[in-house]
């Protein structure tokens, strides 16, 4: 048959193409659904922005030059969809079973949207949320401590915990992600398990999930390597295994459980949760190697947020990726790692640009992304950032602007010196940056955010409020 479509890097468009599939879902990007031809440089741009690899239809626009790195084709009538992009991130290898690939289907998840409202604007929410926080990881060393003592008896006070963060999250689900990107950037043992907790509640809150269901999701990430605690530290350090210390590696899960089951009144889901969050839907999980409909819901939601931010985090990964990529990365494991209709409803509930992400503007300016906008996920809340005189460094100011506004965005970018702005098209995110690249002081930022009322910024269009980040803290700390 001849061949209809052919996979290539973003970098390879040329104006006359026709894109006809992305390596991430089409809603999580501002093209449209049917695909589009390549008609100018801009396009090409902003394909980049979004996407590593992408699918070009050869009957509907024009073909790669010749020299182009093709990774996949595709015939007349070859309808594989599920293949558009390599694995682009080298994870340990998984042994699988064969006899578990063959694993029963799941049903596609039930969403239903539009459950939970955001009720409360992070400013307000955020040192509610700040002192869950607190709270959380206290009571998980208190938990850490009374299982190296064996003296563990109940996690009533960790269960509380939980459940003022659901309701944190439910009333604003961007509280906790801007406080574990922004603000909790030490190296903090429980740093992972919040992170995950976290995301997992998001997607339960993303899907209307049960409050108590949410809860389960929340408490059995932040539990899900208790067993660790077992596990020799240089084994657990280590980012080559032989296959003997990998085998002790995997022992945490099971060592968990047993560790889990000594605690009274612990829900029994929550311990689940637990022994099947490191399976995986094509059975290269452990430490059982099940897949498919064996591994249990809740389970494989904590997979995917587990994998999401060991890809992610600065502090999790040795070569961290910033997060379209990330969500690059997890969409390339659908089918394969994860359950399809899982990951696509995944990366909606966290969307292209979470809280705390470091982006860089059309206008060529670098921001940090503060706040989300509900119903316009591509245009949130970014706090810009000055450069210095030399304009190789950055200052220690910046500008807060509402990307869904984009007038009262040009005005305060105008009034705040950037002269280009009358030159750029369109004031939004052209690409989001690796997380370690550049040294901002995250935690002045947020500050500076919160000081500044919502009030003041938008009476602000033409005046911009430029807070020193060094004035911040000494407000924050002197006053």
């Amino acid at each position: 048959m001849a061949i209809k479509r052919v996979q290539i890097s973003a970098q390879d468009l040329v104006t006359g193409m026709f894109v006809s599939g992305l390596d991430r879902p089409w809603s999580q990007t501002p093209f449209p659904l049917q695909g589009f031809h390549i008609k100018d440089a801009r396009d090409i741009e902003k394909v980049k922005s979004f996407s590593v690899h992408v699918y070009i239809d050869v009957t509907r626009g024009r073909s790669p030059p010749p020299g182009t790195r093709i990774f996949s084709t595709e015939s007349d009538g070859d309808s594989s969809e599920k293949a558009e992009a390599p694995e682009l991130y080298d994870l340990p290898h998984r042994r699988i079973d064969p006899r578990n690939q063959a694993a029963t289907p799941p049903k596609p998840i039930d969403i239903r949207q539009g459950v939970y409202r955001k009720t409360v604007p992070l400013r307000l929410e955020a040192a509610r949320a700040e002192a869950i926080v607190r709270e959380l990881k206290g009571q998980l060393t208190l938990l850490h401590k009374q299982i190296a003592k064996g003296r563990l008896t109940n996690a009533e006070g960790l269960k509380k915990s939980v459940d003022d963060m659901v309701a944190s999250v439910l009333r604003c689900p961007d509280a906790f992600n801007w406080l574990m990107r922004l603000r909790h950037t030490d190296l903090h043992t429980y740093d992972h398990a919040l992170r995950t907790s976290m995301l997992s509640a998001q997607f339960g809150r993303y899907a209307g999930m049960s409050k108590e269901d949410i809860a389960l999701l929340a408490m059995g990430a932040l539990l899900k390597d208790v067993g660790k605690i077992g596990i020799p530290k240089s084994i657990l350090k280590s980012s080559r295994r032989s296959v003997e210390e990998e085998d002790v590696y995997r022992s945490f899960v099971d060592h968990g459980v047993e560790i889990l089951r000594t605690i009274e009144n612990l829900d029994p889901k929550v311990i689940t949760v637990v022994r099947y969050h490191c399976e995986r839907y094509d059975g290269s999980g452990f430490p059982q190697g099940v897949g498919g409909g064996q591994i249990p819901l809740h389970a494989r939601i904590v997979g995917i947020a587990t994998e999401y931010d060991a890809i992610s985090s600065p502090r999790e990964s040795l070569h961290p990726v910033a997060p379209s990529r990330a969500v690059s990365l997890i969409y390339n494991m659908r089918d394969k790692r994860f359950q399809e209709d899982l990951v696509v409803k995944f990366i909606q509930s966290i969307g292209l640009y979470p809280t705390g992400t470091i982006v860089e503007l059309t206008t060529g300016d670098l921001g940090i992304v503060m706040e989300q906008n509900p119903d316009s996920r591509l245009s949130p809340t970014i706090a810009v950032l000055d450069r210095s005189p030399d304009a190789d460094e950055l200052g220690d100011g910046c500008v807060f602007i509402d990307l869904k506004d984009e007038a009262a965005a040009r005005q305060i970018l105008t009034a705040s010196g950037r002269a280009n702005i009358a030159s750029v098209p369109k004031v939004t995110i052209a690409r989001d940056l690796e997380p370690d690249v550049y040294d901002v002081n995250l935690l002045a930022v947020s500050d500076a955010f919160l000081n500044t009322s919502s009030t003041r910024r938008k009476a602000s269009a033409g005046k911009p409020e430029t807070r020193g980040l060094l004035a911040s803290l000494k407000d924050k700390l002197f006053k």
